[in-house]
């Protein structure tokens, strides 16, 4: 194989994307995105790709991606679901959003170029008049008066391309909320996971994920909504500072919970309610773990004497023969 063909991927950088407000990531992600969507054999539009998938074909870390695909999502060009056992995320292009909106994007530069013309236009007309108007006088205060106009007409020019809708990081015009940017975040280089003031570490997240599918393995199509991970993961990176627990901890009372058909399991199927309730579930647990052995003993017990009692019930039919 030749060096020329390792970089023959499959991928395609659409650069209109940015245009649409999902930054350099969920761009590039977007245009990966629309390459499987034509390519995959589910009639719904799903594909399935995983995290390592992701960064083998663009380069992404996972923070990137959960950054791109959550831009993606908020926008309303790509759907998430989990599927299987163990539960196995896919995606899917809304295709009719997209479109959508790049229609607009080119209405809106169609607009924007007619606009720049006509101001053009307009500003050369008016600075022709003024010049004819007013004479020159001997110290060129005329000739400055245009330098200035000119200048002002530059920065309001620059200005408008850079606050106005069609800036590539405003989502989709001025009456949807501006996407947060990278700068604007806090440093958090242990994040794996964030979103505004929400965020978690790897481990955070991961153990988020497996509370979350335990929990659709025990309720099934009764399920609630799939939860924002980072809020989930951002609870357990809580109850990890200011709670005192442990992962292991979290885990165990967790899987207990949800399986704890009486009570708990309609009742705790968050970390939020988890957090809130962690003294009853623990002290509940606690006393039935107590039971557990003193229950075994009596069981034990009941064993023995029923087995005394067979013994003695068979030596009594016994017919001893004496030579």
């Amino acid at each position: 194989m030749s060096g020329i063909e390792l970089f023959d991927r499959p991928i395609a950088f659409q650069r209109a994307f940015v245009d649409l407000g999902v930054g350099i990531t969920g761009a590039l992600m977007l245009s990966q995105c629309i390459y499987w969507h034509g390519r995959t054999s589910n009639k719904d539009g799903w594909f399935y790709k995983s995290q390592s998938d992701w960064e083998a074909e663009t380069g992404m870390t996972r923070r990137e991606q959960e950054t791109a695909r959550k831009r993606l999502e908020k926008a309303g060009f790509l759907e998430e679901i989990r599927k299987g056992v163990p539960a196995k995320l896919y995606f899917r292009v809304n295709v009719d959003a997209l479109e959508t909106a790049l229609k607009g994007l080119s209405s809106r530069m169609a607009e924007s170029a007619n606009q720049e013309c006509t101001d053009g236009a307009t500003s050369m007309a008016e600075s022709a008049i003024q010049e004819c108007t007013n004479p020159p006088d001997c110290e060129g205060g005329n000739r400055q008066s245009i330098t200035e106009i000119t200048s002002e007409t530059t920065s309001e020019t620059t200005a408008g391309k850079t606050s106005g809708p069609d800036r590539p990081d405003n989502h989709l015009g001025q009456d949807q909320p501006e996407q947060p940017t990278d700068q604007n975040q806090p440093s958090r280089p242990d994040a794996a996971i964030e979103n505004g003031r929400f965020w978690g570490t790897q481990e955070d997240l991961d153990l988020a994920v497996w509370m979350w599918d335990g929990l659709v393995e025990q309720l099934g199509e009764d399920k609630p909504r799939e939860p924002k991970f980072s809020r989930w993961a951002n609870t357990i990176r809580l109850m990890r500072e200011q709670d005192g627990r442990e992962h292991r901890h979290i885990r165990i009372l967790w899987d207990w919970a949800i399986r704890h058909e009486k009570f708990w399991a309609s009742h705790v199927q968050s970390p939020e309610k988890l957090r809130d309730k962690w003294p009853q579930v623990a002290m509940q647990r606690r006393s039935e773990r107590r039971k557990a052995p003193q229950q075994a003993g009596v069981d034990r017990a009941a064993e023995l004497r029923r087995i005394h009692e067979q013994r003695s019930n068979s030596q009594q039919g016994v017919t001893y023969e004496h030579q």
